[in-house]
């Protein structure tokens, strides 16, 4: 498989995290380049009765936040990366860039959740899986001990 492209999405989160320190490696290996991106979710009940100027005010700054924090992510790479901040359902919007974009590979973590936690949440990377036009990498986090 030719790997010119490649997708990390990320959380944040200590698995993302390491998901995407494995991705960067994966990518320095194949000389590929890297879209790395974050998607934040639109949830009426972050802003409630927020007013709509307001509104927009916090959206504008929860997105520079997460920019900011790409970029930051992406500065000590040595390949080629850019960095993509949407608003969206994760899963959806993860597949739409791959699709949009030609992604050759999507590398995510997953969380691991089980039980009522995976009934009731689902899990993003399961329906990436399922849903993506491309290959995916799931690296699942290393133990805590």
């Amino acid at each position: 498989m030719q790997i010119h492209t490649m997708l990390l999405p990320t959380d944040f989160s200590p698995s993302a995290a390491h998901a995407c320190h494995q991705g960067f490696a994966l990518a320095a290996r194949e000389q590929a380049q890297v879209v790395l991106l974050h998607v934040l979710g639109r949830s009426t009940l972050a802003f409630g009765d927020t007013p709509l100027p307001m509104r927009a005010q916090l959206e504008h700054e929860i997105c520079a936040e997460a920019e900011q924090r790409l970029t930051v992510l992406a500065a000590s790479q040595t390949v080629p990366v850019e960095t993509l901040v949407v608003w969206g359902h994760p899963a959806v919007a993860i597949c739409r860039i791959a699709q949009e974009r030609q992604i050759d590979l999507i590398v995510m973590s997953t969380h691991g959740r089980i039980g009522l936690a995976h009934l009731f949440l689902g899990s993003v990377a399961e329906r990436v899986v399922r849903h993506a036009p491309c290959s995916v990498l799931i690296i699942r986090a290393p133990q805590q001990a």
